[in-house]
């Protein structure tokens, strides 16, 4: 394998940083990423955010490599993404739950723990620990056996996220992306996903390309994008501070009665970070 073997404990802690990264999906097309850089401290969590068309999906794109950059670097743990193997960059130390999710294997344990790495009982743990679990009417083990359709299509949306986030939890990777879906699932089902992120990820840099701002305001950080640039990085308490900034437009956007909550929310995060 001519790529370059990553340290055995690569990712170890999960600093994510994009250097002047350019990528276009097909040669003529404009460029969806245009020198875009950031760098979000390991274990933090960062939400992205902007207008559609803004380029926040092909964060994700240019991260896995479903399309490779044109131009410029992603670093993981000082690790550029381009000199390792594709196994690599996708299996170890990063974990999507994408918009549309998918999933993969003939059963639910294929599908939860691809590479055989965890016991019956922390992969049903993992089922129960996102309500998905039996509730012991069953034996467990067989329950583990269920026949996944094609792409997990006898699951609604909704739980194939909560699958999503129970093969996350087992293993709790140092990045972990979520685009986040905003008709596909039920506002409790969301906000349970919000609460499992903020309890069950301690260690992990999480990334949420956000469409709906009330999931980020406790965020550490939020990237704000346009045409395929970070027009505005920082706290979100920092970034409504800008005049005529480009995230004070977007919150006062959702109408006063929202954005008024939306900032109460920054600002309380903001005195609890400072208090620690």
């Amino acid at each position: 394998d001519p790529a370059h073997q990553p340290p055995a404990n690569w990712p170890e802690s999960g600093t994510l940083k994009f250097d002047q990264v350019s990528l276009r999906y097909r040669e003529g097309l404009p460029l969806a990423l245009n020198g875009l850089s950031f760098e979000i401290p390991a274990g933090k969590t960062c939400g992205v955010v902007g207008r559609t068309g803004a380029g926040k999906s092909s964060i994700s794109v240019a991260l896995f490599r479903l399309v490779e950059i044109e131009s410029g670097q992603i670093f993981l743990d000082g690790i550029d993404l381009k000199t390792l193997g594709l196994s690599d960059v996708r299996g170890r130390g990063m974990s999507i739950i994408p918009q549309d999710p998918f999933l993969a294997g003939a059963t639910l344990r294929e599908c939860l723990d691809p590479f055989e790495k965890h016991a019956d009982e922390d992969i049903i743990d993992a089922l129960k620990s996102v309500r998905l679990g039996n509730s012991g009417s069953v034996d467990d083990k067989a329950f583990l056996n269920t026949k996944l359709e094609e792409g997990g299509s006898n699951y609604s949306v909704g739980e194939r996220q909560l699958l999503n986030l129970a093969r996350a939890l087992l293993s709790q990777p140092k990045v972990l992306l979520l685009d986040e879906a905003t008709a596909s699932i039920d506002g409790e089902t969301d906000a349970f996903i919000q609460r499992m992120l903020r309890t069950r990820f301690p260690h992990t840099t999480l990334v949420t390309i956000a469409h709906r701002l009330n999931t980020i305001m406790d965020y550490d950080l939020v990237l704000v994008m346009d045409a395929g640039k970070a027009v505005e990085f920082g706290s979100p308490a920092e970034l409504l501070q800008i005049k005529n900034g480009v995230f004070s437009e977007l919150v006062d956007a959702t109408g006063a009665e929202s954005s008024k909550a939306l900032r109460d929310i920054a600002s309380q995060n903001k005195t609890t970070t400072e208090g620690n």
